[in-house]
């Protein structure tokens, strides 16, 4: 049975190493923001292994300061907890607390190889694919309103 909880950052760290900096340009696991007040992390078990985290940090989206926001950063999924709905459930875990804490955007800079996920929730992309300088790899904004 899978259970979604709130964690700390550093419960994180080794699926953010292993599973988004694997092959890129960059090997950082902490975030700028991860140790906020606001910031909350959510990690996905089965039994007692951590098969998908994500972090939530309170941030405007820049093209709509008028929203109180959340950005959506460092979601990832075991390959094998992937098709599950295990990544559903984290995903909307998180929003639900956003809504929670007052916010009305839910944005990501997205993996473009992720995009039909978040599609498949309501998420809508916004401008074009870029280049993340982070990573090497091609991203969009998404965006979501909830």
């Amino acid at each position: 049975m899978i259970r979604v909880v709130e964690i700390e950052a550093e419960d994180t760290h080794e699926l953010r190493r292993t599973l988004l900096r694997d092959g890129t340009a960059s090997d950082r696991v902490v975030f700028d923001g991860d140790d906020e007040g606001a910031t909350f992390h959510l990690g996905a078990f089965d039994d007692d292994t951590i098969v998908a985290i994500s972090t939530w940090m309170s941030r405007r989206y820049p093209d709509l300061p008028g929203h109180p926001g959340h950005q959506l950063r460092g979601m990832a999924t075991v390959p094998a907890a992937r098709g599950t709905g295990v990544s559903d459930e984290v995903l909307v875990s998180g929003l639900g607390r956003c809504a929670e804490l007052g916010s009305s955007v839910v944005w990501a800079r997205a993996r473009v190889d992720a995009l039909s996920f978040y599609l498949r929730h309501g998420f809508e992309p916004r401008g074009h694919d870029y280049v993340d300088l982070t990573t090497g790899l091609p991203h969009r904004d998404i965006v979501t309103f909830i």
